[in-house]
C-alpha cells in the first residue's frame, strides 16, 4: 500500500511539473513547434530557452525593463547567433524548484530579423525549469 501511495504522489508532481507553452511561435518562416522549455538559470541567464522537434533552440534572454534579446542555437552547437532585442517578455519566478532550478513563467511577444533569421509570435509559458 505505501508503495502505490509513493508512486502515485510521483507521478502527480512530475505531471504537475510539465512545462507548458500555448501561443504560436515563427523562426525563418516555419512553425517553431516547442518541445522543451527550460529556465535561463541552467544556462546561466534570466530567461528561457525554447526547444524544437528538429533541435533549434531559441533563447530570449530578459533584460530589466520588460524587453528581451533573442540568439538562436543549431543543435547542440556551443556558439548562438545573437538577433538582439527582439520584443517584450515578463519573466515570473515560481514556488516550486527541481534540481536547485527555480520554475519560471511568463509571457513572450516577439518579432525580430538579424544575423540571417526572423523571429515572431506571441507565447505563454509555465513550468519551465
Amino acid at each position: 500500500m505505501k508503495r502505490a501511495i509513493f508512486v502515485c504522489v510521483v507521478l502527480i508532481v512530475a505531471i504537475g511539473c510539465q512545462s507548458k507553452i500555448t501561443g504560436a511561435l515563427q523562426v525563418d518562416g516555419a512553425t517553431f513547434a516547442v518541445q522543451q522549455c527550460r529556465s535561463g538559470q541552467v544556462f546561466g541567464f534570466s530567461g528561457i530557452e525554447l526547444r524544437d522537434l528538429n533541435g533549434r533552440r531559441l533563447r530570449l534572454l530578459a533584460s530589466a525593463d520588460g524587453t528581451c534579446t533573442a540568439a538562436i542555437v543549431r543543435g547542440d552547437s556551443a556558439t548562438e547567433d545573437r538577433l538582439g532585442p527582439c520584443g517584450q517578455m515578463t519573466l515570473q519566478t515560481q514556488s516550486s524548484r527541481i534540481n536547485q532550478i527555480v520554475n519560471v513563467k511568463g509571457h513572450a511577444k516577439l518579432n525580430c530579423e538579424a544575423a540571417g533569421h526572423k523571429v515572431a509570435g506571441d507565447i505563454e509559458f509555465e513550468n519551465c525549469h
